[in-house]
């Protein structure tokens, strides 16, 4: 094999190599500009239920919300009930009932 034969071998396994590299770049590039323009989860509005008596309506504005006395989480609302059902990492009400 000459030596001119050598050299654009190893020259095309380069670009072929290089190519590769170009197109792994381009995906991980899509992929990333995928991830942070997809659009954020939308939040979820606080639950409230209208009542016609006013029973359980501690401010009188006609409606039940979930702080409220008359709120039944295992009826009215998303079924997570307790006093540690706010953030994952808040325990302090669970401590201060033991």
């Amino acid at each position: 094999m000459s030596r001119t034969r050598q050299t654009f071998d190893r020259i095309g396994a380069a670009a072929i190599v290089a190519g590769l590299l170009a197109l792994l770049v381009l995906f991980v590039a899509a992929t990333i500009g995928a991830v942070r323009s997809a659009p954020s989860a939308p939040t979820r509005p606080g639950v409230t239920v209208t009542v016609a008596d006013g029973q359980g309506d501690d401010n009188g504005d006609g409606r039940v919300e979930e702080d409220e006395s008359g709120w039944d989480c295992r009826t009215m609302g998303n079924r997570v009930c307790g006093p540690a059902a706010g953030h994952p990492g808040d325990v302090a009400p669970v401590r201060a009932r033991s």
